[in-house]
């Protein structure tokens, strides 16, 4: 692991990557929108100059090719390998043809960063599933929608986790009770999720559910769409893997319960601390 990388995969319109800069960590910033490429070399041009900043012009997938990559004509964000959501809300979309490689490549050419921030609109899985357990980040954060990222975090070796609000970049937080109470009203609760019920019942403690800790503010301000602070940055205290499944199943069923939109948010992991486990 190089202390002083980080890999921002998914670099859109460059926003996470000008505060990393600002941080004074070496980036590299990998995009598969070849314009948005073209406007990051113009913004970014003393820091790719002077060898701060290293721009890559690559979709991240399984293999190596030419894949259809759709743009999303209203919202950079959404672009994605998916169309669906490219497409999200009726926007105008089209495709163009980009070069697609695995992460592992870009990890053997530049070495593992101390962070590695994931936001690629649907492959973020590849990008964990190429991590080896062996020479991991110290940091990762990527979007997740479904509760099985989680678990392929912890299996790699992970051990505290943080659920982000991307509204807000405040840590969500919840009441451990509740998730017992919410799986019952779902008729049919996913399969990973079934057993989630027997640790609630056997939860002896709550996370404390008040008011979120702040987003540790400086001078820097993060604009919407960006990814926030990262690392020891992010407000609130680490949890277990555990908790951290019960803060996804709470948010995840409680909004679906009231018809509420999924919540916008990122998960980040540290493998540097090791949050005691839930009493059984």
């Amino acid at each position: 692991m190089i202390s002083d990388l980080i890999f921002d995969v998914g670099m859109n319109n460059g926003d996470d990557t000008a505060y990393y800069l600002h941080k004074g960590y070496r980036v590299v910033a990998v995009e598969a929108d070849p314009t948005l490429v073209d406007k990051a070399r113009d913004r970014f041009a003393a820091q790719v100059r002077d060898g701060q900043l290293e721009l890559v012009n690559v979709g991240i997938g399984p293999e190596r090719g030419i894949v259809p990559f759709w743009i999303c004509e209203a919202q950079s964000w959404w672009n994605s390998f998916d169309r669906a959501a490219a497409s999200k809300r009726g926007f105008p979309h089209h495709a163009i043809d980009v070069r697609c490689c695995p992460l592992r490549d870009l990890l053997d050419q530049y070495g593992v960063p101390s962070y590695l921030k994931v936001d690629i609109e649907g492959n973020d899985h590849y990008c964990v599933a190429d991590l080896r357990p062996d020479d991991l980040p110290a940091y990762v954060s990527l979007e997740i929608s479904e509760v099985e990222m989680l678990f392929a975090l912890r299996d790699l070796g992970y051990k505290g986790f943080k659920l982000i609000s991307q509204e807000d970049h405040n840590q969500l937080v919840v009441d451990l009770f509740s998730v017992k109470a919410l799986l019952k009203r779902q008729l049919r609760p996913h399969p990973t999720l079934r057993r989630l019920a027997g640790w609630a019942s056997r939860a002896r403690r709550q996370v404390a559910a008040a008011s979120p800790a702040p987003v540790n503010r400086s001078t820097w301000q993060f604009v919407e769409g960006s990814s926030g602070p990262f690392g020891e940055d992010t407000p609130g205290d680490w949890q277990s893997f555990d908790e951290a499944v019960y803060t996804w199943v709470t948010y995840r069923l409680g909004r679906s319960s009231y018809g509420k939109p999924v919540l916008w948010h990122d998960v980040h992991a540290t493998r540097l601390v090791s949050p005691p486990e839930l009493p059984v």
